[in-house]
């Protein structure tokens, strides 16, 4: 029960983000909903299975990376808003909160502690956001024969 108000939690925040984002078609805003969803259950599954919080990061933002450039071309829309808002549920917001939390009641080693793993876990994301990018890029260039996104005209 503790997962499914999870995924609807990460769900409605996603939905909520793409609102912010000024996504006002409802297809765009139930893409973004349904891909925040998608990678917490990425998350989830990799956590349960064995995997730690750092590897189900990276193997979230993965998913939700090559999610977001697939909705980016069926709705016509650019892949870094959809790869913003289903990013969204795993931002180590609690981490972060409980990091500034302690350095305020001067708690070093728990401060330091939280801190590390909040930077540990944003760069596990960033690595996950590279590493999709670099694979959209490579297949990219194995289907089209250029680097070029094939929708967008080259430049001159």
């Amino acid at each position: 029960m503790t997962q499914f108000i999870q995924l609807a939690a990460a769900f409605s925040g996603s939905a909520g983000f793409a609102l912010a984002y000024h996504f006002r078609e409802k297809r765009q805003i139930l893409a973004s909903g349904i891909g925040g969803c998608f990678g917490w259950l990425i998350f989830l599954l990799v956590c349960h299975t064995g995997g730690n919080d750092f590897l189900a990061g990276f193997v979230a933002t993965v998913a939700v990376s090559f999610y977001s450039e697939a909705a980016a071309r069926l709705l016509k829309t650019p892949a870094t808003g959809f790869l913003i808002t289903t990013s969204i549920p795993m931002i180590p917001g609690a981490s972060l909160y409980r990091c500034m939390h302690h350095l305020l009641l001067s708690h070093t080693e728990q401060f330091r502690a939280e801190g590390e793993y909040a930077l540990l876990f944003a760069s596990c994301m960033a690595a996950g956001f590279v590493s999709a990018a670099l694979l959209v890029q490579i297949l990219r260039l194995l289907f089209t024969g250029s680097g070029q996104d094939p929708t967008r005209p080259a430049v001159h």
